[in-house]
């Protein structure tokens, strides 16, 4: 059984859940970190136990390059410059998905998947960089409300559909 490419997992950011920017143009990995709560106990019988009491994910676009033609741009931009921190500002959604083929592929054909959309608050962590471009980097706090579905892709813009369950 062949290992799945690491191109089918795709990322988009949106602010307003019509137009999504997919993430990772400018970089070699992107990782969703999950920062599990985890604690291991033993008692006085000398049994162990794991109690997991959730997750606390985010991801961070450390190599974010500010392009103009993309949606996610003006909104990082005015949080990044003018400092905001409110949550009306800085709220966003963002999409994951696992698709049949690397999103590449979805510019000559289209492409499915499953896939999940969650509220998050994006927060720039600084601007500026080397003279590779004006980067922005930020990182991704997820903020509940994540739904199921499917997606489909075409031109690397996805379509998502939530599920029923």
């Amino acid at each position: 059984m062949p290992k799945l490419a690491r191109a089918v997992q795709a990322t988009w950011l949106s602010f307003d859940k019509n137009e999504w920017t997919l993430l990772g143009k400018d970089t070699d990995s992107l990782s969703m970190s999950l920062n599990p709560s985890v604690e291991t106990k033993q008692n006085v019988l000398g049994e162990t136990t794991v109690e997991h009491s959730g997750f606390t994910p985010e991801l961070s676009v450390d190599t974010y390059v500010a392009r103009t033609e993309d949606v996610i741009y003006e909104p990082i931009l005015d949080i990044a410059m003018n400092r905001k921190s409110d949550e009306g500002t800085i709220a966003a959604y963002l999409m994951e998905a696992v698709l049949t083929d690397e999103v590449k592929n979805s510019d000559v054909s289209t492409l499915t998947g499953k896939a999940w959309v969650e509220n998050c608050v994006v927060v720039p962590q600084e601007y500026g960089g080397d003279t590779t471009g004006f980067g922005i980097p930020f990182n991704i706090h997820m903020n509940g409300g994540r739904k199921e579905g499917t997606v489909s892709v075409t031109e690397r813009v996805p379509t998502f559909t939530e599920g029923t369950s």
